[in-house]
């Protein structure tokens, strides 16, 4: 039971993070957002993001999950950070830091669209990983 009210309370403070980062992307506050996704990561993922983004694509999956222990939802909310700051990156014209964040993403997505229960994988997903394709011309 407490397990499961952890991870409740987790997404929560997630979703409102989320909420600060969508708020300062729509006030074009990008550097701002880079270094709030920066400072609050690893709070929810497990790994620091610039580690994450450090990580050799073609070992990002097992690094992740077995020497971080990142789960599907931890996986998630990297995904999405990653994308986030991704935006953040190509927002800022540093276009070969955009593509690796939105690599990473995109290799995140898939292997949880691969792994997961029709269930769990969500719309948002979806559309965040139809959206990574046409950026990085996949």
């Amino acid at each position: 039971m407490f397990r499961k009210d952890y991870i409740v309370r987790q997404f929560e403070e997630f979703g409102k993070f989320i909420a600060l980062v969508f708020g300062l992307k729509t006030d074009s506050k990008f550097s701002e957002m880079e270094e709030l996704i920066n400072a609050s990561a690893a709070k929810f993922t497990n790994i620091e993001i610039e580690i994450a983004e450090k990580l050799q694509n073609k070992v990002l999956i097992q690094l992740l999950t077995e020497n971080y222990g990142l789960k599907e939802a931890n996986l998630k909310m990297l995904g999405d950070l990653l994308y986030e700051k991704g935006i953040s990156y190509s927002k800022l014209f540093k276009e070969d830091k955009a593509e690796n964040a939105f690599t990473k993403a995109l290799i995140i997505f898939e292997f949880i669209k691969e792994n997961s229960l029709e269930i769990d994988f969500s719309l948002d997903m979806h559309f965040k990983m139809t959206s990574l394709k046409q950026m990085l011309d996949k």
